[in-house]
């Protein structure tokens, strides 16, 4: 069975966390300091009444300490048997396990130097056992093993300080209500996407992966909302537009969209997307 991963980013760093371990993502809201200063642990969050500590990934890899940007996200999920939260820059896209090219040179002498975290020859940093990295992380072997540089923090939100920390504290106030239980009710996993400044969600079960929008080929005859074909791992798939399918005004693909690739077993195509914005469950 393909193992599919949830990829996020930290400083331009590619990294990657199992999606079935990740319970859902949630825009950064405002962290309480911890005082216990654990190495990683940023502070806590109040999850609907629960606390849940906050680590703040870029620190385990190496990165300087910085404060929270309104645009970092934060990965909810477990370390055995206790709930987590990640703090990353952003959430980049889904995709299988083999796609990342798994060759392993975070091992010295045979050994694995840093326990749970595989680091591949093209960069990428894929965590497959959460609690033995939170445990014993080794920033500066990863740092190293990356060669990335150490980025200031600048605040690239576009807010003063206190702004952003009003922002933040009202999001924060909204994640520590009691979640509203419902009963007979199916609960559904789904990815979430922005649209032309509108959000979307499509459920995970039909989702393949999600990647960087490439070459578009047009296929003339085709429907408006069919935007053209592109290959994706040598596959030719059809390109859906919701914009045109729904008859919405938009800006224009950049190279930061995304493609979406969904299939129920017998059909896939992608659709494209402005960019994602988490995983969560209604």
């Amino acid at each position: 069975m393909t193992t599919t991963l949830l990829q996020f980013s930290v400083e331009g760093v590619s990294c990657a966390i199992t999606v079935g371990k990740t319970a859902f993502v949630e825009r950064m809201v405002r962290i309480t300091s911890h005082p216990e200063g654990k190495s990683g642990i940023a502070g806590t969050i109040d999850l609907h009444g629960r606390t849940v500590p906050v680590y703040q990934i870029r620190t385990l890899l190496g990165f300087p300490n910085r404060k929270p940007r309104l645009s970092d996200v934060l990965i909810v999920t477990k370390a055995d048997s206790d709930c987590v939260a990640l703090w990353v820059d952003e959430i980049s896209g889904i995709s299988p396990y083999t796609s990342l090219d798994p060759e392993d040179i975070s091992e010295h002498n045979g050994e694995q130097v840093v326990p749970g975290v595989t680091i591949t020859a093209k960069g990428h940093v894929i965590i497959h056992k959460l609690a033995d990295f939170l445990k014993n992380p080794n920033p500066e072997h990863i740092h190293t093993a990356l060669q990335t540089r150490k980025v200031p923090y600048e605040n690239t939100d576009g807010y003063g300080e206190e702004r952003v920390t009003t922002i933040l504290s009202e999001r924060a106030q909204k994640l520590s209500q009691p979640a509203a239980r419902s009963r007979g009710i199916e609960r559904v996993d789904v990815l979430k996407f922005r649209l032309a400044y509108q959000e979307y969600a499509i459920g995970m079960k039909y989702v393949r992966e999600v990647v960087l929008t490439g070459g578009i080929t047009p296929v003339p005859g085709t429907p408006e909302y069919i935007s053209g074909i592109c290959a994706i791992r040598g596959e030719i798939i059809s390109l859906v537009d919701l914009r045109a399918l729904f008859s919405i005004s938009g800006r224009g693909l950049t190279d930061l969209n995304r493609v979406i690739v969904v299939t129920n077993g017998i059909m896939t195509f992608g659709i494209l997307a402005d960019y994602i914005t988490g995983i969560t469950t209604i």
